[in-house]
């Protein structure tokens, strides 16, 4: 028997019997098991860790990461999403200052050596981008706030940088005494996983930045998000509805996969709860300890292996006909919803043609599912009709269209710690910090040589 491991999921292989097997990290996986309530109450939650009550980011308050895994694993979104990333960018950030002529306002950009030296002073570019691939996957962006040394002592007060902060790291966070005002007034930072006891020992709290008075705290950190209706901390990022869809989709290449190497038919497909395997770490675990051995992972990998031995002793031959695989269905009460975890098994139908045909048509779906989560028009993202390439005129609309009600909000949200620092600092430049880009031409409207500048 052969198993060939991809990630957390593997394909399984036996003289009889082959399948896909599938390890889902939430009951949300389990379309069959899904609630009718959907599963965004973790807005009204709260996690007590110490003296602070820390509002958590999605049901398991691993929001962040769940993106992350599901996007990444994926085929196009993380394309589609660094695409995105280069339009906002553009020509990168800078300084311009407002302006109204005859009636219309204009974007002034300027140089300002003053600002310019003060940006140079720090990898402000490297800060920035790191916050367009935040806000691209969730609309959010979180900054640390440096004063420079020396304020306390009475000299002029100032920001001395900005620092990028991983979301799955930060979350707003109350402190105990102040819950009656119903808002955050700290941010804590710390490994939200809590693999080991060092991660509740080494959380650090620090104050919102406050723009009102930027000075007030040595280091602060500021959440910039777009607002999610009904929702008062976090931004639910457009993502979180395509999640079902992009898993679908990388499942694909999977079996596809299981299909061409092995030249078998895959006859099940199998998925079983991350409690199960989460349980088996845990008495495994405490076995060695008991043991006086350390635990490693491969001790999980190995039992894995002589799970799916069983598991294919039981679904392959005739010899077996009339056995069968038991396992329990575990039922947990989460807030108003009701979450079950238990293994499932289908069997695929061997009608490879239809099979093949069907997974493909998922596939295509879920692609433009995406393109559309994403805000990222399809002839952009190279997801087009069928054996149909976009033209120049549909790429050039769709980046036109794009550049005219896709970038200010963006721009507003992620620049704008930066930008609060700016008039903190200069409060009398009026100056800001936007995204230059520059005026798309048709091509009936661009010479010959200006199409292939090498010419």
């Amino acid at each position: 028997m052969e198993i060939e491991f991809i990630g957390k999921n593997a394909i399984v292989n036996d003289s009889n019997v082959a399948f896909t097997f599938e390890v889902t990290e939430t009951p949300r996986d389990f379309e069959g098991y899904r609630s009718n309530t959907d599963t965004l109450n973790w807005n009204n939650q709260q996690n007590i860790v110490g003296e602070w009550c820390i509002h958590p980011y999605g049901d398991t308050n691993n929001l962040p990461t769940i993106i992350k895994e599901t996007v990444l694993q994926n085929h196009l979104a993380p394309g589609s999403l660094n695409k995105q990333a280069n339009m906002l960018w553009g020509k990168g950030p800078k300084l311009y200052k407002e302006e109204f002529k005859e009636g219309e306002l204009i974007y002034n950009w300027q140089e300002d050596a003053e600002i310019q030296e003060w940006l140079d002073s720090w990898e402000y570019e490297d800060y920035i981008l790191k916050c367009v691939v935040d806000y691209n996957y969730l609309k959010g962006v979180f900054s640390k706030v440096y004063l420079k040394r020396g304020n306390r002592s009475g000299r002029t007060e100032a920001i001395a940088k900005l620092e990028h902060m991983q979301p799955d790291k930060a979350r707003l966070a109350t402190h105990i005494a102040s819950l009656e005002n119903h808002k955050p007034t700290h941010v804590v930072i710390t490994d939200w996983a809590f693999k080991n006891v060092d991660s509740i020992l080494s959380a650090k709290a620090y104050h919102k930045f406050d723009y009102k008075k930027p000075f007030a705290h040595k280091n602060s950190i500021f959440y910039s998000n777009m607002y999610s209706f009904c929702t008062e901390y976090y931004t639910i990022p457009e993502l979180y509805g395509s999640l079902e869809w992009i898993k679908r989709s990388t499942a694909v290449p999977v079996i596809f996969k299981a299909l061409t190497d092995n030249s078998i038919n895959i006859k099940y497909h199998i998925q079983s709860p991350e409690y199960f395997w989460d349980q088996a770490e845990r008495k495994i675990n405490e076995s060695c300890t008991k043991k006086g051995i350390e635990y490693k992972d491969s001790m999980l990998v190995e039992y894995q292996k002589k799970y799916l031995k069983k598991i294919t002793a039981v679904l392959s031959g005739q010899d077996n006909v009339g056995k069968f695989l038991h396992t329990t269905l575990r039922l947990e009460v989460d807030g108003t919803n009701l979450l079950q975890h238990g293994w499932t098994i289908k069997e695929i139908d061997q009608n490879i043609k239809d099979y093949v045909t069907a997974q493909i048509k998922i596939s295509e779906r879920a692609d433009h599912v995406l393109t559309g989560s994403t805000g990222v028009h399809s002839a952009l993202a190279n997801v087009g009709q069928q054996g149909k390439s976009d033209s120049g005129s549909e790429q050039y609309q769709a980046l036109n269209n794009y550049l005219a009600t896709s970038v200010d909000i963006p721009e507003m949200i992620i620049l704008k710690a930066i930008n609060y620092a700016i008039k903190a600092n200069f409060p009398t430049k009026k100056l800001k910090l936007g995204f230059y880009h520059l005026g798309t031409k048709k091509m009936e409207d661009t010479s010959p040589q200006d199409r292939n500048p090498k010419t």
